[in-house]
């Protein structure tokens, strides 16, 4: 197994951009698409910004056992709640449109905090 690819990243929305490229490059270098990967990194930083405050959060990816795992940190215990997915709904539904996509969608709680994670469904897994 490769070792995780790890991202210190500003939360801010105009540095979104670079966490995309990580993510792109990242994946390319395990020969995977990286389109959901940059879908699930914009989400979950949105995400710390909006619902936490934290200005700065740690994103890891890695291979593992059902194909790559996308992990992103912050300084919260208070854990996520996936709403019903209301299509006309003007906000909240990210998660649940992040569960649809992804073969797993959770979290755990850290010293501190959390991470909330994805697994992506790649070629072969």
């Amino acid at each position: 197994m490769a070792e995780p690819a790890i991202l210190v990243t500003q939360t801010d929305p105009a540095r979104l951009h670079d966490a995309r490229q990580w993510v792109e490059k990242t994946f390319a270098a395990w020969e995977a698409d990286s389109y959901v990967g940059k879908l699930v990194v914009t989400e979950l930083i949105g995400n710390v910004r909006r619902h936490v405050g934290d200005h700065e959060t740690t994103v890891r990816a890695y291979p593992c056992e059902r194909g790559i795992c996308l992990e992103v940190t912050d300084s919260s215990p208070v854990l996520p709640v996936v709403r019903p997915l209301d299509l006309a709904a003007e906000s909240g539904r990210g998660l649940a449109v992040l569960k649809e996509l992804t073969r797993t969608l959770g979290w755990n709680h850290t010293d501190g905090g959390k991470v909330v994670f994805v697994v992506l469904e790649t070629a072969g897994a």
